[in-house]
């Protein structure tokens, strides 16, 4: 504030830019809002009066640009942000005038999110409360939600079976979300609302067959739709009216069969916006979650306020449609926006972040008969290649190209484009802060994009045009032409765009362990058999061996359980045993011992080819449960004691014809029976231990289909033990330690491959947790095969982190005190490379390095990240040693560009001598 008028400031990298709000001063001692927003270059303010006589005025935004060049502001998430204020000893930029704010301030947002005033980091002078400040005003109910999240409540007091009323009032872009969802506990009966490429579909079952029914219209158009769903018996009819044009759509449904009631009770849950992850759900029902509001619901005249709700996520008061500059693509779609004309000095930015290498990002069509005469441009990703191609009208286009040599664009992460027009008959394109690339023009005449699309083509124009429709999966978000941001939602026509949806892409998750690649079958073999065995070899010392040189004299090999295994290693983590299917036809007896801290996994299960008759053992929310179908409808059951604490707990299973018993401990039990006649079992002979192979799925027993994070042990079923050291299959499974703690094992022979290919470039940070019993070894390392590379490692008791640029090795590093890094310890490491500069933070101490040449600022690499050590034959430009690491490491976490990548050791790309989730403990 100067003056008594706001001013925003900001500088990424060229210059400062300002703008003052010159329309209100703001120190009259009312409450006023204030919204700065910044798009590349573009600054924006708005200040809003919320009391006096100036109060509800919409204001008049004021604009500017800083110096042109760079559009990237680079801060990481270990940035401050100071509020009403700066502290005395930090920096303040020259542009900044002022240091301290006198008065009150309320809601405070950064991104949209909200920032808690009171949960600050550090604060100066004194800080009080204030009277409370205004608040917009959104109507009562209506609530936004953010489609990642749901809201549960409780079934209305008065329920009728035979006649069902909802009403409620959307808007939304969503293409596919549920709406609303209900169902009794054996799932028999349900009944859904939902979207379907933006149409309303509903559904519902009272206990003898489907009935559905899909809108011929879509109701995805950003406007107030209002919904009645209305069901006498078997008889349910829809109707959407449009609030603001009042056209209206009818829609009927009829159930199968003759029931016609549908008995849902008290203490079952209606969802709304979407569902919890873990759970059993009708198949026939969507699992994508509703991204847009909702108000006025109803329930059998029951109204129902969802932030008054005891269960919900991802729900936020009031309704935000307008102002959309974010759209992604999941499948095959487009966005059309309003035409513009690219004259001389015209220039267009976006953002955009995707995971395939081919999909057009923009691109304008014109419908004219004359195509050779056509004029427009499309920006697109070929085969890796950005693309930008200007349509003239007289003959090839004009064509830039930016190849993947430079470091790929189809990798997740955010990447910025901006095109301009310039004088002197020419264009230029610039990829992040890359350098500008032109191309000349043969005239400096305007250029009319008439019809411009994001995201692909609409199928006639692709059969009116010369173009071919190439669809863009991702995200597509802040087009600015000369620097005013376009409304994504205002378009004239979309199709499977999610308008105002934007899911972060990157990097991407490590596909599941073992991708199946065409290789030689010798070495196909002999990967096969290095998993299947367990992983940790036997832990116990032999004492004839004299100790590696570099093992720490007070080290300790940890000691294993026999005959315990641990699962969870990988998500298809297993054992398969072979048995007499006749044998449980009618009588069936599981027992095991269990030891767990996870909330959820599946044990046990095994099932008919078709899945028709099954018996699993699942983890829930802590507690065991047991479900099985004899082949006419399944029943589950769950013993009400946690037992993921982390001790070991005896579980049995018997099962007479219908009438099934769980018994947890000897004490805490469950009975359940299975519904209808039927009484007796018809299964495949194999049990799948621990979870289930991955080319093997059911749909019977909801999403829980990952392996336990466990040990097991003492298996026995029908007459007699299962020998566990001898499985029919194995799959990722390891050693169970007499002790564990949070962390991976490195048993110093190995390494683990946890990213593909990662670009280090100018900044990154890297965090970590290790304890370890030698004084040498690899703990991370990523290194092209020249010289640019990145690692970290323990020498001779020290920790190094060098840094190599392309222009010679730096290194930052620190000798620890007392036994050093053999006191058995965790110690915390954070190590970040910012441009020439490394600096080395460990257990709170910082050391630093700086390369000689300062200009040499961006580690060149695209290469795979390895943990622990690295194979053979593989170059690593910044490390001194190749000892693979002993011990436990935990909590690896890798940012750049404010974006955390938290490395899971459980899905790496390639494993070896590594324990993942399983850290021996010193034994109690």
């Amino acid at each position: 504030m100067r003056k008594g008028k706001v001013n925003f400031l900001w500088d990424v990298g060229s210059g400062v830019g300002r703008v003052e709000y010159p329309h209100h001063t703001i120190h009259d001692g009312n409450w006023h809002r204030i919204e700065a927003s910044r798009n590349g270059l573009n600054g924006t303010i708005s200040v809003y009066p919320l009391e006096g006589p100036m109060a509800g005025m919409m204001p008049t935004p004021a604009s500017a640009n800083s110096p042109t060049t760079f559009t990237i502001l680079d801060v990481d998430q270990n940035a401050y942000l100071f509020v009403g204020g700066i502290l005395g000893l930090v920096k303040k930029a020259d542009a900044v005038r002022t240091t301290t704010f006198t008065g009150c301030m309320g809601e405070t947002f950064l991104d949209g999110k909200p920032i808690g005033l009171w949960n600050y980091r550090e604060r100066e002078g004194d800080c009080k409360g204030c009277v409370v400040s205004p608040q917009r005003s959104d109507g009562e109910g209506t609530v936004q939600m953010d489609g990642e999240g749901y809201a549960a409540v409780g079934r209305p007091t008065r329920w009728n079976p035979n006649v069902s009323t909802i009403t409620f009032k959307f808007r939304t872009f969503s293409s596919e979300a549920l709406l609303m969802y209900l169902a009794t506990e054996d799932m028999k009966d349900f009944m859904s609302l939902e979207l379907s490429e933006g149409k309303v579909k509903v559904s519902f079952d009272l206990g003898s067959g489907v009935g559905t029914a899909t809108s011929a219209s879509r109701h995805n158009d950003g406007r107030w739709k209002s919904l009645t769903m209305s069901r006498n018996k078997k008889q349910a009819t829809v109707t959407v009216v449009d609030i603001d044009s009042s056209a209206e759509e009818k829609i009927a449904a009829t159930s199968q069969g003759s029931a016609t009631g549908l008995n849902l009770k008290e203490n079952q849950k209606i969802y709304f916006g979407g569902l919890p992850t873990i759970g059993n759900y009708r198949s026939e029902v969507t699992l994508k979650r509703y991204a847009g509001c909702l108000r006025d619901i109803e329930v059998s005249r029951t109204p129902y306020n969802l932030l008054s709700s005891s269960d919900y996520t991802g729900v936020t008061k009031g309704c935000h449609a307008e102002n959309l500059y974010t759209v992604s693509f999941s499948k095959a779609g487009y966005m059309e926006l309003s035409g513009l004309l690219l004259g001389v000095d015209t220039e267009i930015s976006l953002s955009f972040s995707t995971l395939a290498d081919t999909g057009t990002i923009l691109a304008n069509v014109l419908n004219s008969k004359r195509r050779r005469r056509q004029s427009g441009e499309v920006f697109m990703l070929n085969k890796g290649s950005l693309e930008v191609m200007l349509f003239l009208g007289n003959g090839s286009p004009r064509r830039v190209v930016r190849r993947p040599d430079q470091g790929v664009l189809n990798d997740g992460r955010e990447h910025s484009l901006r095109i301009e027009r310039l004088p002197g008959r020419s264009f230029a394109i610039q990829v992040d802060e890359e350098a500008k690339r032109e191309t000349a023009l043969p005239h400096d005449q305007p250029i009319s994009l008439q019809r411009v699309f994001l995201g692909g083509i609409p199928a006639e124009v692709e059969q009116t045009s010369n173009r071919v429709n190439v669809p863009f999966q991702g995200c597509i978000w802040n087009l600015m032409v000369n620097s005013v941001l376009s409304d994504f939602s205002q378009p004239v026509s979309f199709e499977n765009a999610e308008i105002g949806q934007c899911p972060y892409l990157g990097p991407p998750a490590p596909p599941p362990l073992l991708p199946e690649v065409e290789e030689p079958e010798t070495e196909e073999k002999e990967k096969e058999k290095e998993v299947s065995k367990p992983l940790a070899p036997p832990l116990t010392p032999a004492p004839a061996t004299p100790p590696p040189p570099d093992l720490c004299a007070s080290a300790v090999a940890p000691t294993a359980l026999e005959k315990a295994y641990q699962f969870g290693l990988s998500r298809n983590s297993h054992m398969s045993f072979a048995f007499d299917d006749t044998k449980v036809r009618e009588r069936l007896i599981l027992e095991f011992e269990l030891r767990t801290k996870e909330e959820s996994g599946l044990v046990l299960y095994m099932a008919r080819i078709n899945h028709a008759d099954f018996v699993s053992i699942q983890i829930k929310d802590g507690q065991v449960c047991l479900g099985y179908d004899l082949g006419h409808g399944n029943i589950s059951g769950c013993v009400p004691f946690s037992i993921n604490d982390g001790n070991w707990h005896k579980i049995r299973v018997s099962r007479n014809k219908q009438r099934g018993l769980l018994v947890v401990d000897g004490r805490y039990s469950k009975q359940i029976t299975s519904p209808k006649k039927a009484d007796l079992l018809d299964v495949v002979g194999t049990l799948f231990v621990g979870g289930l192979p991955q080319n093997y799925t059911t749909k019977r027993i909801g999403p829980i289909l990952y392996s336990i994070n466990g040990c097991i042990r003492n298996l026995k079923m029908v007459g007699g033990p299962l020998d566990m050291a001898t499985p029919t299959s194995s799959h990722m499974v390891g050693r169970c330690f007499v002790a564990t703690e949070t962390g991976t094992y490195f048993d110093g022979s190995g390494f683990l491959k946890a990213v593909a290919s990662y670009r280090v470039g100018l900044d990154v940070s890297i965090a970590l947790e290790f304890r370890t019993s030698k004084t040498n070894g690899v703990l991370l390392a990523v290194s092209n095969q020249a010289n640019d590379g990145l690692g970290l490692e323990i020498v001779d008791g020290k920790l190094l982190f060098h840094v190599d640029n392309g222009a010679g090795r730096f290194t930052a590093e620190h000798t620890p005190e007392g036994e050093g890094f053999c006191d058995g310890q965790w110690h915390s490491v954070t190590a970040r490379k910012l441009r020439h500069r490394a600096e080395l933070t460990v257990d709170g101490t910082q050391s630093q390095a700086e390369s000689p040449n300062a200009r040499s600022n961006t580690c060149d690499t695209n290469d795979p990240i390895y943990v622990g050590g690295y194979p053979d034959g593989v170059r690593q430009a910044a490390l001194s040693i190749s000892s693979s690491f002993r011990g436990c490491m935990r909590n690896l976490k890798i940012t750049k560009a404010a974006k955390t990548m938290e490395v899971h050791f459980n899905k790496a790309l390639e494993i070896k001598g590594v324990q993942p989730l399983s850290c021996p403990a010193a034994a109690a």
